[in-house]
């Protein structure tokens, strides 16, 4: 059993997920974002970098920085700023660099070409040898950075010396962490060959209703599908914070999940600063550039996460997910962190969820379950990350502080699919304030998110798109319920919207449960 790719791929999970507890404990984040925050405002500069010295004294990492995640930039100490303030423990000023030459790694990671910098060492405390620099680029006045900036910087690396201490004698973890990420990938890739097809992994131990059907987890009192790891769920809920370019698509399953991704998508790529090789030049709405949080961390590890998180730092980055409001999975989300949140006719989307369930390869949903059955479980609420009406309520209501009115963009999957150019321009204004689409830009995509032209390129240019079109790109209508429910359904469904949502018409929360969305915004 311990041969078998799917245990050592458990395995590896569960001991990366300490070695980040003992990691995170070690480095004090929190303090490297105030770094980060607050330096560069102090000092009128465009960025900082807060580097550590690794033990064998050939390179150093970035801790922390304007625009990357850890350890996205690691630098040779031969030739760089950044080796000669370790080498000599002096600070070192440079201006008039040449772009073109000047830290090619920070370019390469960033986009970003300096033409001046001030590097200070940090110091043990003890003052017995040099373990780290912090580092600021290009004054935004355009001036050198002067005395004042020097000991000011100076200042700041006092200040973090203790915990840049703390992570140079502990980076061992690191080493062992990045040593797993790298055993967690080649596990990965041996344990789909290993079963021999794309599927997503399942986890044990998994449960099943009295049919045998609906392979689940219980994450928090509610079903959660058997691919998504409730050990990683937990670890993003204890580790993760949300970052000011975060963009959540939050939808319950089958209310217009994939359509909002293109939407989103072509926005930014038609209007939003994107750099060179950002993941949504291409148009992929896929997995691999568009992910599920939970799904990511489950089945790729730790590793693919960060990797996600630094390939798309700095600049807007997409995400969505199926989870309840109250479920969403981090430990604190930033208050510039935006949601879309997407609301369908919940007849529509008993039929749509019938459809997708009865296909999908890792649910065992028995294959004579009628849409009558499924019916009941709507209207009792027990359905994948919970009951439909109750999720829409939460997203907007908000029971809490964390988000607030202004992170959310409220849409319509009916608006969608009918109002496009409306679509487009709320959500410009949500995505790219301040950049409004042309009428030819807006014909572009409204004509990329037509249902025939997205199933048309997911079929012949899919890219990390996961899930076959001809199986799973139905209808795109939004009415297709009076052909499949019954007048009682039907009745029974607008009772219960009425019931928990209230108003007059049963197909759509009013603006009262909204607490202060706007229509217009």
């Amino acid at each position: 059993m311990r041969d078998d790719p799917s245990v050592r791929l458990a395995e590896a999970h569960r001991t990366r997920e300490a070695l980040r507890r003992a990691w995170d404990a070690t480095r004090n984040p929190d303090l490297m974002r105030l770094v980060v925050l607050a330096v560069p405002r102090w000092l009128r500069a465009a960025r900082v970098g807060v580097f550590v010295a690794s033990r064998t004294g050939d390179s150093a990492w970035l801790e922390a920085g304007t625009g990357v995640v850890e350890r996205q930039i690691v630098v040779s100490t031969m030739g760089s700023m950044v080796g000669e303030v370790l080498a000599s423990g002096t600070p070192v000023r440079r201006h008039g660099l040449d772009p073109a030459t000047h830290q090619p790694a920070v370019r390469a990671a960033t986009g970003f070409a300096p033409r001046s910098a001030l590097t200070v060492p940090v110091f043990r405390v003890d003052g017995s040898s040099v373990i780290g620099a912090i580092q600021v680029l290009d004054r935004l006045d355009g001036a050198p950075f002067d005395d004042d900036d020097l000991a000011a910087l100076t200042d700041v690396g006092f200040t973090i010396q203790q915990t840049l201490e703390a992570v140079y004698d502990a980076q061992s973890l690191l080493d062992q962490a990045c040593a797993l990420d790298e055993e967690v990938r080649a596990l990965d890739q041996a344990e789909s060959a290993f079963r021999g097809d794309n599927r997503l992994r399942t986890f044990p131990p998994s449960l099943t209703d009295a049919d045998g059907g609906f392979l689940h987890h219980r994450w928090r009192g509610k079903r959660y599908p058997p691919f998504i790891d409730p050990e990683s769920t937990a670890a993003l809920c204890e580790g993760w914070d949300t970052d000011p370019e975060d963009v959540f698509i939050a939808t319950h399953q089958k209310v217009g999940t994939h359509l909002t991704k293109k939407f989103a998508v072509e926005v930014l790529r038609t209007l939003g600063e994107l750099p060179e090789g950002h993941p949504y030049q291409n148009g992929d709405i896929g997995h691999g550039t568009v992910p599920w949080p939970e799904v990511l961390h489950s089945q790729h590890g730790h590793g693919a996460f960060h990797a996600h998180l630094g390939k798309t730092a700095g600049h807007p980055r997409l995400w969505y997910l199926h989870a309840a409001y109250e479920d969403f999975p981090a430990r604190r989300i930033h208050p510039r962190t935006r949601f879309v949140v997407v609301l369908r006719d919940p007849r529509s989307v008993l039929v749509s969820q019938f459809h997708f369930w009865k296909r999908h390869p890792l649910l065992r949903v028995p294959a004579d379950l009628s849409i009558d059955a499924l019916a009941e479980r709507f209207l009792r609420g027990d359905l994948y990350f919970g009951d439909y009406h109750a999720h829409v309520l939460g997203w907007l209501r908000r029971s809490d502080g964390r988000v607030r009115d202004e992170q959310v963009l409220v849409l319509r999957y009916e608006d969608l699919v009918e109002d496009k150019a409306a679509s487009i321009a709320r959500l410009a204004a949500f995505l790219t304030p301040g950049r409004v689409p042309d009428a030819a830009q807006i014909a572009a995509i409204a004509a990329a998110t037509g249902f025939d032209a997205m199933k048309e390129e997911m079929t012949h240019n899919p890219r990390s798109f996961h899930f076959s079109p001809a199986v799973f790109f139905r209808a795109g209508t939004t009415r297709d319920w009076e052909a499949h429910l019954s007048a009682d359904v039907v009745a029974r469904i607008d009772a219960k919207s009425s019931s928990v949502w209230g108003g007059d018409d049963p197909t759509a929360p009013p603006e009262a449960f909204t607490a202060g969305w706007r229509r217009d915004r």
